[in-house]
């Protein structure tokens, strides 16, 4: 796969005698239909693209790094912005990074033939199928909804002959749904990505939601604890894992010397295991290469509770005199970020509904009005959206307001039960986990 446009780019690089520079080229496609409850209010075709320009300046051993954004392909553009890229790669000086060399990274398939072939059709089809099962749910009238089907095309090439590219497809879902008893009002409204078709299973996702949005109808606040045990449906444990651990085991964190975790000493309960998978199938961040180009891998972050290795960008992997682990991390303002690609914890033996069985007292969430864990520290405190309340292994009542709070890092040491079933949720793959004293209050 070829883009002339980076052809293009590339030859007013040189035209400039830039040594050392980096070009990431998207090209999107959308395909949309917008519901008014479920009538089809808007379809759309929306085309995307832009580029990323990096350029190095080397100083002895230190490096400036330039980053400039631009979605025009008139020759002088692109004059201008590597310009302005040089000149703030001149002032942007920090430790000594270079792009990485090339690699050949593993042949992986991320895109849905029948999907490329005919994403107009397959949207009409899909954006059917989930109106259908809608419009099946008793007690709940949907207000508002949003389908896209995405298709994405990536290429990148840089000064030292890496030249890649890759080809994706995936899936976006928003749903509302209200219902009413007795004046009371309750909406149950989610939006999330979905790598492959098989996992939008809009037949047991709807009805959930359908489920949720009745049953808040009749929820109450959780009896206060201030040692909970709480379940974490895997919406909410990837809001709540991923930003804590992801940071204490990335090279950026051994580099800053900010974090907690050492290699071989324990930093979860001996059930958990956590692994970064950029290889990983059905995974929303699955691609054969990073954001810089290094090719993806599967690399054991934490077994059987024992931290065993870090991720790494390329940044990172230079400062710490290793390899980067294909963690370069594309933010939105084309910089790269050490971060996780795929995060997955591997399943438990028993199922959820055992799980609840074995809980004396306490409660599940589905989902939290926000949760956003402060990284460094762990701490983090979330208000109760959609749950339930348990007592003696039942469901009780489902429950709303209040928070849950605690530490994430000595959450994950205080696991009571990891359960077999798993989930897609974005770039992660979860099971439901109980942790043990968590502050529920009201």
């Amino acid at each position: 796969m070829n883009d002339n446009r980076l052809d293009l780019i590339e030859k007013n690089l040189k035209l400039k005698n830039i040594q050392e520079y980096e070009i990431l080229f998207i090209d999107r496609m959308n395909y949309e239909t917008i519901f008014l409850k479920t009538n089809s209010e808007t379809e759309r075709e929306v085309n995307d693209f832009e580029y990323i320009m990096r350029i190095l300046t080397q100083k002895g051993d230190q490096t400036g790094i330039g980053v400039v954004k631009g979605n025009s392909f008139d020759s002088k553009e692109i004059s201008k912005n590597i310009e302005v890229c040089e000149l703030i790669s001149k002032n942007n000086i920090s430790s000594k990074y270079h792009f990485p060399e090339k690699k050949t990274p593993q042949d992986i398939l991320i895109a849905e033939d029948k999907i490329l072939k005919d994403p107009e059709g397959s949207k009409k089809v899909l954006s059917e199928e989930l109106v259908t099962v809608v419009e099946e749910q008793k007690g709940v009238v949907p207000t508002f909804g949003r389908f896209r089907i995405h298709t994405q095309k990536k290429f990148l090439r840089n000064s030292n002959g890496l030249d890649v590219s890759a080809l994706k497809t995936f899936f976006f879902i928003e749903f509302s749904l209200k219902a009413e008893k007795n004046g009371k009002l309750s909406e149950f409204w989610i939006n999330q990505y979905f790598k492959e078709k098989s996992h939008l299973d809009f037949q047991s996702r709807v009805e959930k939601w359908a489920k949720l949005a009745r049953d808040n109808l009749n929820a109450k606040p959780p009896k206060p604890s201030k040692k909970a045990t709480v379940v974490f449906a895997p919406y909410e444990l990837h809001k709540a894992i991923i930003p804590v651990v992801g940071f204490h085991a990335s090279g950026q964190a051994l580099s800053q010397n900010l974090s907690s975790y050492k290699l071989d000493e324990e930093v979860a309960s001996e059930d958990i295991s956590v692994a970064d998978n950029g290889l990983l199938e059905g995974g929303l961040s699955t691609n054969p290469w990073d954001g810089e180009g290094t090719p993806h891998q599967n690399t054991e972050i934490i077994r059987n509770g024992i931290f065993q290795s870090r991720i790494f960008d390329e940044k990172y992997a230079i400062l710490e005199n290793t390899e980067s682990t294909g963690n370069g991390i594309r933010g939105i303002s084309g910089a790269v970020d050490n971060g996780v690609s795929n995060f997955q914890i591997y399943p438990g033996d028993i199922t959820l509904e055992e799980m609840i069985s074995n809980i004396k007292e306490g409660y599940i969430i589905e989902k939290f009005s926000w949760l956003n864990p402060e990284e460094l520290s762990g701490f983090f405190g979330a208000e109760i959206r959609n749950g339930y309340y348990i007592k003696n292994g039942e469901f009780k009542n489902p429950i709303k307001l209040g928070n849950v709070s605690g530490n994430v890092l000595e959450m994950i040491k205080n696991c009571q039960h990891i359960s077999k079933e798993t989930e897609f949720i974005e770039n992660s793959l979860l099971p439901y986990i109980a942790f043990s004293n968590l502050t529920v209050s009201f």
